[in-house]
């Protein structure tokens, strides 16, 4: 175990780096100091945050096959996995992923000496309650999390990739939420009653 304090130190620190970056009480007195940085802000910290996971996986200690599935297993698994990834792919893109990782935000600077009209996002928008958010409230987790735990091939660092990005989906969304709900007020604490988090309720 003592082979992962380093890699799980490194996660930390991204968790840490990537809920402040994400706090509204954060971006305000960023944006308060230096306003002009709120166009290039998300794309910032989004980069900050893809370093620091290269670090932590190269961080990683060797890795060992705990178990693998063959045959018809195999095909099961991977097709559940690779279904997961769609659906992921999918979401990001139905979330308008120019404006989630701040390319959007970038070039409208850039090319048309645009500021954001809300924080570091373009427009601060509607509450989204059609696709799959309908269903649940942070779908692209979930689907992160089906492609990691429907590997056919489950190794030591998979196993601990899987509880620890899950702790962190787990205690990120009490914060990201809290966000959410100061944006959008008690239409956002409707959403929360209304919609389960994670895992779809196929009786509702």
């Amino acid at each position: 175990m003592t082979s992962y304090l380093i890699p799980t130190l490194i996660f930390l620190l991204f968790c840490t780096t990537h809920s402040l970056f994400a706090s509204v009480r954060f971006k305000r007195w960023t944006f308060g100091h230096i306003p002009e940085l709120s166009a290039y802000y998300r794309l910032l910290y989004n980069s900050i945050s893809v370093i620091l996971l290269i670090i932590w996986f190269i961080s990683l200690p060797q890795h060992n096959v705990l178990y693998r599935f063959d045959g018809v297993l195999l095909y099961g698994m991977a097709a559940i996995q690779l279904s997961f990834l769609y659906l992921g792919i999918r979401s990001l893109l139905s979330h308008n992923g120019g404006e989630f990782f701040g390319i959007k935000q970038f070039l409208n600077k850039w090319q048309k000496n645009r500021d954001p009209g809300y924080l570091d996002e373009i427009e601060k928008g509607e509450l989204v309650r059609k696709g799959f958010y309908r269903y649940m409230r942070h779908p692209m987790y979930t689907f992160v999390m089906g492609v990691l735990v429907f590997s056919p091939v489950m190794t030591n660092n998979l196993f601990y990739t899987i509880v620890i990005v899950g702790l962190y989906f787990w205690v990120g969304t009490y914060f990201e939420e809290r966000n959410l709900v100061k944006r959008f007020g008690e239409g956002y604490k409707q959403y929360q009653q209304d919609v389960p988090k994670f895992i779809p309720n196929p009786f509702k």
